[in-house]
């Protein structure tokens, strides 16, 4: 049986809005609540915008393909960056970590 390579991933996106109006406003936030909540079922926020996430090969396929539904090509922005072992035991995280806080804000 072969083993799946779990690999760490730092997710970052930004959901913009292309004018001012009320009906662009609502589009957008909807667009990040989907993204947002897309992100919880892979991993953990650290950030309003930024996620930490362990991924096999066919989750990170699987991530894409459910983000790229929701994200506007020309407006909005989502990078998945890799983390190899020895950055993960270089992060430094200074303040307050718990994750529960940003849960409980946005459900």
């Amino acid at each position: 049986m072969e083993k799946t390579r779990i690999i760490k991933y730092l997710a970052v996106y930004d959901i913009c809005i292309k004018d001012n109006t009320p009906k662009e406003a609502r589009l957008s936030a909807i667009r990040r609540m989907k993204i947002m909540r897309i992100l919880y079922s892979y991993g953990v926020r650290t950030q309003l915008s930024v996620f930490e996430l362990e991924l096999s090969p066919s989750e990170k396929r699987e991530m894409i393909s459910r983000i790229k539904k929701y994200l506007r090509q020309n407006t909005d922005k989502f990078y998945l960056y890799p983390i190899d072992a020895r950055s993960i035991e270089s992060i430094i995280r200074i303040g307050n970590y718990d994750n529960t806080l940003l849960r409980d804000y946005f459900f």
